[in-house]
C-alpha cells in the first residue's frame, strides 16, 4: 500500500537494498555514502501486525487491546507488604509492580530472577536465585577479593557486570550462566578517575554510558562500549548515594543523602529537590518508570536507609511514600506497599 500510495524513502535508505560491495563506480558509491551518512537508514518494516486504531475509532479490533494500567496511575490499589526490608539496596520498575531487595543485593537482567550479591567479611560475592521466599543455588565467588570492600554494582546487561568500592576503581566484569548458574566471572578492564570510595553506579546500555558516584564527591560519565572517560556531572556538594539512569529519556538521576538531582547527559542540572529527611534516611538507590516517554506522570522511585520506598514525580513536582518493601521473588507480582501518603 505504501508504494502504490508513492509513500516510500528511496531503495538506498532501506537497510537491506544497500549492496555497497557491487558498487563498481566510486563517484557514485561516495555519494550514496554521503546520504546514508547525512539521514541515515530505515528498516523495511516497523509493525508486523496492524496498528491499533487512533483511539475513538470504534471498531473490532480496539476491543481486543488490551491497555496495562502503570502501578503508579492506582496507588490506592497497591497491596500491603508482608516483612519489612530495611535498607532498600536495589529497586526494579516493572508496570504493575516494583522489584525491592535489601542493601548489598542486586537483580540482573532480564528475568530479574539471579542476583548478586557482596559485602561479606571476606570480600567475596555471590550469585544465586529466587525461586521462593528463600534463596536458592547460591554460588560463592572470590573475584572481588583483590579490590578491598565492595560497595556498589549494576549490571547493564545479562553479560556484563560492573563493580566498585574502596578502591576507588570501577571492574569491569564478563560474566556467563547456564541454567541460572554462574559459569564464568572475568574481569575485562579497571577504571580509574575517583580519589575515594565509589559509592553508587549506573549504566545504561541503550545510551551506551556508565555513571559512577563517590564519596570525593564527583560524578563521572563513562563510554560502556570503549570503556573510557567522557565527562562529569558538576555541582554535588556532598558524598554520592544513589544513581539512575533514564532509558528512555537519557536522563540522569543523583543523589547525595537526601538530595535529588535531575541531570541531562550533557550535564545540564535539570531540577533538585531536598528530601529534608537528614543523613539517617539517606536516599540508597533510585529507578525511573520508563513506560512511555511522552507520559508526564512517569515517576522517579527512590529507596532510603529507613526502609521506606517513595515515588516522586518527572521534575520532583509530586511525591509520595510508600512504607515497608519486602524482599520478593521476582515471579510474583505482588506490589511492596502498605500505604501512600501523597505532598
Amino acid at each position: 500500500a505504501a508504494v502504490d500510495a508513492v509513500n516510500t524513502f528511496h531503495p538506498y535508505f532501506y537497510a537491506d537494498k544497500l549492496d555497497l560491495g557491487n558498487m563498481k563506480d566510486p563517484l557514485k558509491k561516495s555519494t550514496v555514502l554521503g546520504f546514508v551518512s547525512n539521514f541515515g537508514q530505515i528498516p523495511k518494516q516497523l509493525f508486523s501486525k496492524p496498528h491499533p486504531p487512533r483511539s475513538g475509532h470504534k471498531s473490532s479490533v480496539a476491543k481486543e487491546i488490551t491497555i496495562t494500567v502503570p502501578f503508579f496511575y492506582r496507588l490506592d490499589k497497591l497491596k500491603p507488604s508482608i516483612q519489612p526490608l530495611k535498607p532498600v539496596g536495589c529497586i526494579i520498575c516493572g508496570e504493575k509492580e516494583l522489584l525491592t531487595v535489601e542493601k548489598n543485593r542486586l537483580l540482573m537482567p532480564p528475568l530479574w530472577n539471579i542476583f548478586f550479591a557482596w559485602g561479606f567479611p571476606d570480600n567475596t560475592c555471590a550469585f544465586g536465585t529466587y525461586g521462593s521466599e528463600k534463596p536458592q543455588n547460591i554460588t560463592v565467588c572470590e573475584s572481588l577479593t583483590k579490590w578491598g570492600e565492595c560497595l556498589c554494582a549494576v549490571c547493564p546487561c545479562p553479560s556484563t557486570l560492573i563493580t566498585a568500592g574502596t578502591s576507588a576503581a570501577l571492574c569491569i566484569w564478563d560474566v556467563s550462566f547456564s541454567k541460572d548458574k554462574l559459569q564464568h566471572m572475568g574481569l575485562k578492564q579497571v577504571l580509574y578517575g575517583h580519589t575515594d570510595a565509589v559509592t553508587c553506579l549506573a549504566a545504561s546500555e541503550a545510551y551506551n554510558v556508565i555513571v559512577s558516584g563517590s564519596r570525593d564527591r564527583s560524578c563521572i560519565l563513562w563510554d560502556l562500549e570503549e570503556l573510557s572517560y567522557i565527562t562529569q556531572l558538576p555541582g554535588h556538594g556532598g558524598s554520592l548515594t544513589a544513581l539512575a539512569i533514564n532509558e528512555l529519556t537519557g536522563e540522569i538521576a543523583s543523589s547525595t543523602g537526601p538530595c535529588l538531582y535531575l541531570w541531562t547527559m550533557k550535564g545540564q542540572l535539570l531540577s533538585w529537590f531536598d528530601m529534608g529527611f537528614g543523613a539517617e534516611r539517606a536516599i540508597l538507590c533510585c529507578c525511573f518508570m520508563q513506560k512511555h516517554e511522552w507520559d508526564p506522570r512517569n515517576v522517579l522511585v527512590t529507596g532510603c536507609s529507613d526502609g521506606i520506598v517513595r515515588v516522586r514525580g518527572r521534575g520532583f513536582a509530586f511525591s509520595g511514600h510508600v512504607t515497608r518493601g519486602r524482599p520478593v521473588s521476582p515471579l510474583k507480582v505482588a506490589a511492596l506497599f502498605i500505604t501512600v501518603q501523597l505532598h
